[in-house]
C-alpha cells in the first residue's frame, strides 16, 4: 500500500481526491503512487528534504505535490498546490525550493 495505511489513504482522499477527479480512494492512491514512484518527466522536479526522511516531487505546470517517506517507503501526501500559495513563495521555483527546505 503506497499510503502508510488505509486510514491515512482515506483521510487524504477525503481531503484531496476531488482535486484529481478520483472516483474513490483506490483510484486516488493509484494516481499518487504513479506520481511518486513512476519515472519522472521534464515537468516534474524532485528533491530529498534536508531531514533526509522525505522525498518530494512537484509538477512544474500541473502544480501537483507529493511527499513520500524514504524508509519505510510510504506516501505522506499528494495534492494540488494553489496558485496563491505558489505566488506567495516567489513562483514555482521559489515554492519548490521552500518545500524542499522544510523539515516535517
Amino acid at each position: 500500500m503506497p499510503f502508510q495505511d488505509t486510514l491515512e489513504r482515506d483521510l487524504h482522499f477525503a481531503k484531496h481526491g476531488h482535486e484529481f477527479g478520483a472516483a474513490d480512494a483506490a483510484e486516488y492512491e493509484r494516481m499518487a503512487d504513479a506520481f511518486m514512484f513512476d519515472p519522472i518527466n521534464v515537468d516534474v522536479w524532485e528533491c530529498i528534504r534536508t531531514n533526509r526522511i522525505d522525498r518530494l516531487r512537484f509538477g512544474y505546470s500541473s502544480h501537483r505535490l507529493g511527499v513520500a517517506s524514504i524508509l519505510p517507503v510510504f506516501i505522506r501526501t499528494f495534492h494540488l498546490v494553489g496558485a496563491v500559495n505558489i505566488a506567495s513563495h516567489g513562483g514555482t521555483r521559489g515554492y519548490f525550493r521552500w518545500q524542499c527546505g522544510r523539515i516535517m
